[in-house]
């Protein structure tokens, strides 16, 4: 399945966001090229600039998805695409550590225009301590270029390894995916000494999100999307949306979403956009809000394991419920509407058009992330 479509509903949401924080050269960094992964995504390098043409943004570093054969064709073909791509989509070298010639592989994709690598220790099957890791990392500090971790779910050792490398190899940009939700409890007093590791937001749970935001320095945190996983209209609301919450500045927000990746990606010194702006502006939480918050975010499991999510999207709706006034009760109105909309594309959608089915679930997940974010207030646009 290729990049999901949007929902209207989100585009509008976000598209308003982008407008309010004003011109930003949006570099997204992480996305996939490939057409082979056993989960069954699959992405062009023309769906991924269509995504990035829907959410208004510039470029994109990209990389192979998971290839069971092996990554010396598929480095080739995101090679390629990023030759042939007007400097929108900027190589990643797919590198598997342990697998035979995997150090030739990466010496061979930087003489040919890759600016780093990524590195999947659970698809690809090794452990961040293997040699190998250790020696990829080496190559890119030579060329102060970045090294891209996934750094999701089922990744042991990430916190100490990661560490490790960033204090080994300073001239290496170490971007832990996916807002490092493994270990991120225990990095963000090392990220605070260590101007060289840096953290992606591809991700969709607004709680790990926030904690993000409000724990890791802004400087060292990166706008990235995972196209084809998600749309960047989704990843690009969900990011301004945590910021807004925590009350990062627009300025910073700014630098986030584009400025500094092309830093860490050209070998330029990351400008210093402060500590971390702590949790204090998320004030007290709305329990009915996160009722809504909790359920979108089951419904969001669900669709993406191609299980019917209705019975959670109605859930999120019981906790919508209100017959009070003021700021808490119209952003709880705001987001039974986003629901009434899920609940009804749900119904409409048929069970096997799995891309209607999951524009739906986003509708819900919009939903989700406005409750859990209410210091950032009713979004500024009507449904």
């Amino acid at each position: 399945m290729p990049v999901p479509p949007p929902p209207a509903d989100l585009t509008t949401i976000a598209h308003a966001l982008q407008e309010r924080l004003g011109p930003a050269r949006w570099f997204d960094a992480h996305t996939h090229i490939g057409q082979h992964d056993p989960d069954g995504m699959t992405a062009t390098a023309e769906e991924i600039l269509a995504g990035l043409d829907h959410a208004g943004h510039e470029r994109a570093l990209t990389f192979a998805m998971h290839e069971p054969d092996g990554y010396r064709q598929a480095n080739d073909v995101v090679l390629e695409a990023s030759r042939a791509s007007d400097g929108r989509l900027l190589p990643l070298a797919r590198i598997a550590p342990g697998a035979p010639g995997a150090l030739e592989e990466a010496r061979r994709c930087l003489d040919a225009g890759a600016l780093g690598f990524k590195l999947h220790p659970r698809s690809d099957a090794f452990a961040l301590t293997h040699p190998d890791v250790d020696a990829v990392v080496a190559l890119a500090a030579e060329r102060r270029g970045p090294v891209l971790f996934h750094a999701g779910r089922g990744i042991p050792q990430l916190s100490e390894a990661a560490v490790a490398l960033a204090e080994r190899h300073p001239g290496a940009r170490l971007i832990l995916a996916h807002a490092a939700v493994s270990d991120l409890g225990l990095l963000a007093e090392p990220a605070a000494r260590l101007p060289n590791l840096f953290f992606d937001t591809s991700w969709w749970h607004p709680s790990d999100l926030l904690q993000l935001f409000a724990t890791v320095p802004p400087g060292q945190i990166l706008y990235a999307s995972d196209m084809p996983y998600g749309p960047g209209t989704f990843s690009a609301f969900a990011f301004l949306r945590c910021c807004a919450a925590v009350g990062i500045p627009d300025d910073a927000v700014r630098e986030m979403v584009g400025a500094q990746l092309d830093r860490v990606v050209t070998g330029a010194d990351p400008v210093d956009l402060g500590r971390a702006v702590g949790s204090a502006r998320l004030g007290e939480r709305s329990l009915p809000l996160e009722r809504v918050a909790s359920y979108t975010a089951v419904a969001m499991q669900l669709g993406y394991r191609g299980v019917d999510a209705t019975e959670a999207v109605a859930l999120a709706r019981c906790g919508a419920q209100t017959t009070g006034t003021g700021p808490e009760a119209e952003l709880l109105r705001y987001v039974d509407g986003l629901l009434a909309r899920a609940e009804e594309r749900l119904a409409a959608a048929a069970d096997d058009d799995a891309p209607a089915r999951m524009a739906a679930v986003l509708d819900a997940v919009v939903a989700g992330f406005l409750a859990a974010t209410t210091s950032a207030g009713v979004p500024p646009v009507a449904l």
